[in-house]
């Protein structure tokens, strides 16, 4: 659903009363709405829980066969699993609604996979959230695609990050989970887009939960070691609604929730942060398990003053304890203890005050969930397939049960946490799903506390516009608002005698926020609102309808179409001895090589794409090169010396693929064309010949879909192992 098709939803969602009431969701108590629970921190208040059972039966409500390697969520008597399914030729994930009292499927949603390098195998890596105030669920794919469903399964908006801000996926399969909070769905999320999102980077989102607009991106990283599925959490700091969230740049920030400023950041690793902190009473619990900044020694665990601001260093630490390597499991707390497990399935318990280590079990050797609390227990799945129910003490811990599931000799791995709701605990394998206990429904809608109320709003001190990113045709209008917020976030209206302009952008932008797009032309700046001495502005993209056609003869700069996502730093216009002047994708030795552009819409079908492409040898290295087409890519490999058709590129079993020898220092036609068939099945065909010759009648490659992509934005490929042109790239409806 993109933004022409919003705008009568956004009238009617209540903005003001929305932002006013954001520090309070509504969730059931007996509700698990999201990874980490109703709180976000792993806890559960509910009692009288199991404190044994057996996979052979003993206080096992049902299994079913159907496993992830993410956690599952609860809201009223309905359960939501992200989960593979189909073999590897034809993977997907699913979102499947389960019956809460029996594990009988009510429905489910499949969704096709693309443009990603995460392979099968790590696919369904996040949980869904659920909203507890629509039962609307939200769901996030290893393809960077975040969808927005109906409580019945129909898909009510989706966003596609790879199309529209350039996101980037890896092989190790790191994807955050969303979280709800008041009006906003928030991840995070690596991607290189246009305009100022022109580097390589970690970036938090704040998506409305209603339409899916953008509220907010925030950039607080200013370096990128490695994807990560940090999930934030959200409470108050000192009067300030805050998200806190582990970055991909080794460091822990705290975010203002409704504007996505910076309120601090403390680097603790030298990797990515993979869990989650606990916010309690002003201060953040993090942890991690990698080398520390300040030391060799690996791991951390640390309480920090969360009531500082900006850059922190060591003196903001209340205590740290070191040695301990919780890299993957996110912590958990009673009123006296942090327990949390290291990668080696050792749990060990903290004192909340001084950090001192109390005691640690071995449960096993391979550990990637986290721990759940309740009950003055602790539920603990470890990847050797052990499942355990642990009383946790000052001085000690006692195994109340210890289950294998599967068997010993084949046992089911446990990669997800656990969940309780409504006297259940639910254990997921990769292999299956258990519910354990007899439930105890109850009802959904109570208030969740937020720690403390916002103050009363102050002077403002920030204008944020909404809706802050806009994808336009010429001629078509938005109307944005500017929103006023004081220096701790609070919202306190919006403003209607804001000063409009506009910049780096054609069109204009009227007294009362409504920016209208020229008749003609593509472009891409930003809208500016001002008030008094302060302002903001709304990102702004216009793109032509089709066809479009480049042959950058007429380029004044080396730099792209300012419109196109994916391109700065990565490919530019420049003129080659020996080829004219063409697109160029330079050589690059760094992990970042491998580049995709996207050129327009991310809702377009029914089109086909044409490229002259070029590659040299370098080093003895051939770069790739290849088009995309409504998802589909089309590549040709220099050192394979052959064609391949992905429609997920990091699915091998997926991938059609002949041989095709082809010179380098020598210009190729490409072709990429995608037609859906009247069976739901699409037709991919591809063509390469020298650029020199008449095209030739016959398809090179071909692949018919069953799961076909339904749409996508036109785009290149490429990976500059080597340098590699392009020109004379053409987009235009299919005939």
């Amino acid at each position: 659903m993109y933004l022409a098709l919003r705008q009568s939803v956004l009238r009617r969602a209540g903005l003001a009363a929305a932002l006013v009431a954001g520090a309070i969701t509504v969730t059931g108590a007996a509700d698990w709405p999201e990874w980490r629970g109703p709180s976000r921190d792993g806890h559960s208040t509910e009692t009288n829980l199991p404190g044994k059972w057996s996979p052979k039966g003993e206080n096992l409500a049902w299994r079913i066969p159907i496993g992830s390697r993410s956690s599952p969520v609860v809201f009223g008597n309905r359960i939501y699993l992200n989960t593979p399914t189909g073999d590897p030729a034809n993977t997907q994930e699913r979102l499947v609604a389960l019956d809460a009292e029996t594990g009988k499927i009510v429905w489910e949603r499949r969704f096709s996979l693309y443009l990603s390098d995460v392979p099968q195998h790590r696919s369904s890596w996040a949980s869904p959230s659920v909203d507890p105030e629509t039962g609307n669920i939200y769901l996030f794919t290893v393809a960077a695609q975040l969808v927005c469903l109906a409580p019945d399964g129909k898909v009510l908006w989706n966003r596609s990050l790879p199309d529209e801000y350039g996101a980037v996926t890896t092989h190790g399969g790191r994807t955050t989970s969303p979280i709800i909070e008041g009006d906003k769905v928030i991840l995070n999320a690596l991607i290189l887009a246009w305009g100022d999102l022109n580097r390589t980077g970690n970036r938090y989102f704040a998506f409305d939960k209603k339409t899916g607009q953008t509220i907010w991106i925030a950039s607080p990283q200013t370096r990128h070691y490695d994807t990560n599925y940090s999930t934030p959490i959200v409470g108050t700091i000192d009067g300030t609604r805050a998200l806190l969230v582990g970055g991909t740049d080794g460091a822990y920030h705290a975010l203002k929730l409704n504007t996505g400023e910076r309120l601090w950041s403390l680097d603790v690793s030298k990797r990515a942060i993979l869990n989650s902190p606990l916010l309690r009473d002003n201060v953040a619990y993090l942890t991690h398990g990698e080398e520390n900044m300040d030391t060799t020694e690996m791991g951390m665990i640390a309480a920090v003053d969360a009531t500082r601001s900006g850059l922190l260093t060591t003196d903001a630490f209340t205590w740290r304890t070191r040695g301990f390597l919780p890299t993957f499991a996110s912590p958990v707390a009673d009123a006296e203890r942090l327990y949390t497990v290291d990668n080696s399935a050792i749990v060990g318990a903290f004192d909340l005050k001084t950090g001192a280590k109390l005691w640690e079990k071995t449960l096993g050797t391979l550990q990637k969930g986290s721990p759940v609390l309740a009950d003055g227990k602790l539920y603990v799945g470890t990847e050797n397939g052990k499942f355990y129910i642990l009383r946790p003490s000052a001085t000690g811990v006692e195994v109340l049960d210890e289950d294998v599931l599967g068997t010993p000799q084949a046992p089911e791995v446990i990669v997800a946490s656990p969940i309780i709701a409504d006297g259940r605990v639910y254990v997921t394998s990769m292999d299956a799903l258990y519910a354990i206990g007899k439930r105890r429904p109850s009802a959904s809608g109570a208030a969740r506390g937020s720690g403390a109320e916002p103050a009363a709003p102050a002077a403002p001190a920030v204008v944020q516009v909404f809706p802050y990113e806009s994808l336009l045709t010429p001629g078509q209008t938005v109307s944005l608002k500017a929103r006023l917020f004081d220096a701790k976030g609070n919202f306190i209206r919006e403003e209607p005698a804001a000063q409009w302009t506009v910049e780096q952008l054609t069109g204009a932008v009227d007294a009362k926020g409504t920016y209208t797009a020229s008749p003609a032309g593509s472009t891409a700046g930003v809208v500016k609102a001002t008030v008094g001495a302060i302002s903001g502005t709304a990102r702004v993209r216009v793109i032509e309808p089709l066809p479009w056609a480049w042959d950058f003869e007429a380029a004044v700069a080396e730099a792209p179409p300012t419109w196109w996502t994916g391109a700065p730093g990565k490919v530019f216009q420049r003129t080659i001895e020996g080829a004219g002047k063409v697109l160029m994708r330079p050589r690059d030795d760094t992990v970042g090589r491998r580049s995709k552009v996207f050129f327009g819409q991310p809702n377009l079908s029914g089109y086909t794409v044409e490229a002259d492409v070029r590659g040299r040898e370098q080093r003895r290295q051939r770069g790739d090169v290849g088009l995309i087409n409504e998802r589909y890519g089309l590549v040709l490999f220099g050192n394979g010396q052959k064609l391949e058709l992905h429609p997920w590129q990091a699915a091998d079993e997926m991938t059609a693929r002949v041989p095709f020898i082809w010179d380098a220092e020598k210009w190729y036609r490409m072709k990429l064309r995608v037609d859906h068939l009247a069976d739901g099945s699409a037709r991919v065909r591809g063509k390469v010949w020298p650029a020199a010759e008449a095209e030739p009648a016959a398809w090179t490659i071909e692949k018919i879909d069953k799961i076909p992509h339904q749409m996508g934005s036109p785009g290149i490929y490429a990976d500059g192992i080597s340098d590699v042109y392009f020109d004379n790239l053409k987009v235009y409806k299919s005939q």
